[in-house]
């Protein structure tokens, strides 16, 4: 259980720290468009969400489907490590979706800037 909880935290705290650069940078940048800030909020709140829900999940075998205890953590194991994995995969795509979105909401006179 410890891995869940961590996880939802980093969840969390990443789409924070996201969410409150968007809105730094909405506030700040002059030409900023603000009108798509709300859009790219709704989408961080709608991911947050969702990979919240998606933490949680069930290993769909019983221990009497397996030889012993240990097969079954083992399958039990790789089964959370997949899962994991999926959603880590999930989160990262969407996360750069996002990232996208906020970088094209940048005026392009700041883009030059940063790139010099």
């Amino acid at each position: 259980m410890a891995s869940i909880r961590k996880t939802k935290k980093s969840i969390r705290y990443a789409c924070g720290d996201i969410a409150a650069e968007l809105l730094i940078a909405s506030h700040a940048i002059k030409d900023f468009n603000r009108n798509e800030t709300v859009n790219i909020i709704n989408d961080i709140a709608s991911l947050q969400c969702d990979a919240l829900a998606k933490c949680s999940f069930d290993f769909d075998k019983a221990k009497s489907d397996f030889e012993n205890g240990k097969i079954y953590r083992s399958a039990r194991r790789k089964y959370a490590s997949a899962a994991f994995h999926k959603l880590n995969d999930e989160i990262g795509k969407r996360m750069q979706e996002i990232v996208d979105k906020m970088n094209a909401a940048m005026p392009q006179h700041i883009k030059d800037a940063a790139k010099a």
